[in-house]
């Protein structure tokens, strides 16, 4: 019972990264877009494509961004907010999607073995490449506002607080 407000922020942050566009600009979209290694990350704001059972891949559109020349404070907040619910999105669903395409490419002898360990290797996996692809949206969209010193200022702010409050929850 305790872990009840940590998820509910967890849900709310994940719903807030499929319908809020990232706001970025012109430098930005150069670089996402043109970085192959995020194509997880690209659609920030819905699910693009499904392509086979089970496997949701992400085109490389401008589906989920809104592109804008000068970034404020409140952009600041929005991609913050963004960045983080894509994140934990990021870990719910491809572990989710990973563990159940696990079961199509394994024999019929390690369906069982997979059915009790493969769920905690695709969390595993998908936490260690998901903080990767994190650390690198921050850093990408923390470059693209040179300028903007109140973009940059609660762009951070934002991602401090909603991980301090992450953090007090867990210690709670």
């Amino acid at each position: 019972m305790k872990k009840k407000p940590i998820i509910l922020l967890v849900l709310i942050l994940i719903i807030c990264s499929l319908f809020m566009p990232l706001s970025i600009n012109y430098t930005g979209q150069s670089k996402i877009l043109s970085y192959n290694k995020l194509n997880r990350y690209i659609s920030l704001s819905r699910l693009d494509g499904i392509s086979t059972k089970n496997f949701i891949y992400y085109n490389k559109s401008k589906a989920g961004f809104s592109l804008k020349n000068e970034l404020n404070s409140y952009d600041g907040i929005k991609n913050g907010i963004v960045v983080i619910g894509n994140y934990f999105r990021n870990i719910v669903v491809g572990s989710t999607l990973d563990y159940l395409n696990g079961f199509d490419v394994i024999s019929s002898n390690a369906k069982m073995i997979w059915l009790f360990f493969g769920i905690f290797l695709e969390l595993a996996k998908n936490i260690i490449f998901s903080s990767i692809e994190f650390i690198v949206m921050i850093i990408i969209l923390l470059l693209q506002a040179t300028v903007s010193y109140t973009y940059i200022l609660f762009y951070l702010l934002t991602i401090l607080f909603i991980s301090g409050i992450l953090y007090v929850l867990k210690k709670k």
